[in-house]
């Protein structure tokens, strides 16, 4: 069967490395507490609370493009459509952008610092483990419409 019908062979469900990686920063906040603000100041949970509905707007609306597109969500699976509305249309990782904000929202909801420093391993997890499987099975299934999608809308934001 071709690669790219076979789907970008990632091994590592996205929101597994998300949850392992606020589990970890939990665990380390227990043993060594860091805080990023004095208990009571109210800045870090509002921006958590604003991070967190952020990323389920978002997520939800990157989840209805998928299902108007009848292509599957999953990052093991093989795409059936290249998608470019929606939240595609402005960034190429709707879902894990999405995910990225529920992470730093619940660690500053927690006002915990070890979480929001566990994102960036998770992120380059992500990077180099997920989305670098998914963008070259994209360019093998889709070819020059998705250079050209690579070319006019950015990974991240």
């Amino acid at each position: 069967m071709d690669a790219d019908r076979t789907g970008p062979g990632v091994r590592l469900p996205p929101p597994v490395v998300f949850i392992a990686g606020l589990g970890l920063g939990f665990l380390l906040q227990h043993r060594i507490p860091l805080a990023f603000a004095v208990p009571g100041n109210p800045l870090p949970r509002l921006l958590g609370a604003v991070l967190v509905l952020g990323s389920g707007a978002l997520a939800l609306w990157g989840f209805l493009t998928f299902r108007r597109a009848r292509t599957t969500v999953r990052p093991d699976r093989s795409a059936s459509a290249l998608l470019t509305e929606g939240p595609f249309h402005f960034t190429r990782n709707p879902l894990y952008l999405s995910l990225s904000l529920l992470h730093a929202g619940v660690a500053l909801l927690a006002n915990a610092l070890w979480p929001a420093l566990m994102l960036l391993p998770v992120l380059l997890v992500i990077r180099f483990h997920v989305i670098a499987r998914e963008e070259r099975h994209l360019a093998a299934r889709f070819g020059a419409e998705y250079e050209t999608y690579l070319r006019t809308v950015r990974r991240w934001f």
